[in-house]
C-alpha cells in the first residue's frame, strides 16, 4: 500500500510540475510616457485637456489595447483623470502613440497656476496611473509613469 502512495505522490507532484510549465507567463506592464500636453475647452467647472502617450512593450507578444483608464497628478496632487476606449495593437518589444482627453476641475489648475505665479515652480512633477485592458486577458494590466514638465523652453541645441 505505501508503495502505491509513493507511486501515487510522485505521479501527482510530476504532474503539477508539468502543469505549471504550461501556465501563461504574466506579461511585463508597459512603460507608459507623456509625449504632450495640449488645452483643451475650458467650461465653468472644468478644463480638458489632450495628452499624447507613449506605450512600450516589453514583453514577446503584441498587447492589443482595448482602453485604459487613469488618473495624472501635478506636484503630488490630484489633479485630472481620463478613460478610453481607443484599440491599439501595440508591437512585441515596440510602442505605439495614444491620444486621450482628460478633464479636471477649473480649482486644480487654479491651485497649480498660483503656485507657478509665486515663482515657486521651474517644473511640474507628474504621476499617471492607470490600467489597460488587453484583450484577450482575464485582468486589466496596471501602469505607472513618472517625469517632469518644464514650465521653461528648452535652449536650442547647438
Amino acid at each position: 500500500m505505501t508503495y502505491k502512495l509513493q507511486f501515487l505522490s510522485t505521479l501527482l507532484l510530476a504532474l503539477l510540475v508539468t502543469a505549471c510549465a504550461w501556465l501563461p507567463e504574466r506579461p511585463q506592464p508597459p512603460r507608459v510616457s507623456l509625449v504632450s500636453v495640449q488645452f483643451g475647452s475650458m467650461e465653468l467647472l472644468e478644463q480638458r485637456y489632450a495628452l499624447q502617450l507613449r506605450v512600450q512593450n516589453p514583453n514577446d507578444f503584441v498587447l492589443n489595447i482595448q482602453g485604459l483608464d487613469f488618473e495624472m497628478e501635478l506636484n503630488q496632487l490630484p489633479f485630472a483623470s481620463g478613460v478610453a476606449s481607443q484599440q491599439v495593437a501595440v508591437p512585441a518589444f515596440g510602442e505605439a502613440l495614444l491620444q486621450v482627453e482628460v478633464s479636471s476641475s477649473v480649482w486644480s489648475l487654479a491651485r497649480q497656476l498660483r503656485e507657478m505665479g509665486e515663482g515657486r515652480r521651474e517644473e511640474f512633477s507628474y504621476r499617471l496611473h492607470g490600467r489597460l485592458s488587453v484583450g484577450g486577458r482575464l485582468a486589466a494590466i496596471p501602469f505607472e509613469s513618472i517625469g517632469t514638465i518644464p514650465l521653461t523652453p528648452a535652449a536650442p541645441a547647438r
